[in-house]
């Protein structure tokens, strides 16, 4: 199955001291319903702003298929 959303062993670090989310990897498939599960400050939420670009990451690399930018 094609996958709409590749993401790679990314880190976001916050204040260039805090490591608060590392190693982050996870695949999308076209036409599935995908969820982030996880206990309160897990990362869920820098996990998706990472994502979208409002957190700066390191290691950032995505792969996009879709209809957006």
């Amino acid at each position: 199955m094609a996958v709409m959303l590749r993401v790679n062993n990314i880190e976001v670090v916050y204040n260039e001291v805090i490591l608060v989310l590392k190693g982050m990897s996870l695949a999308v498939p076209e036409g599935k319903i995908v969820t982030l599960l996880g206990a309160n400050g897990a990362g869920k939420t820098t996990t998706l702003k990472a994502i979208s670009g409002l957190l700066k990451s390191e290691n950032r690399k995505f792969d996009r298929r879709g209809p957006y930018p």
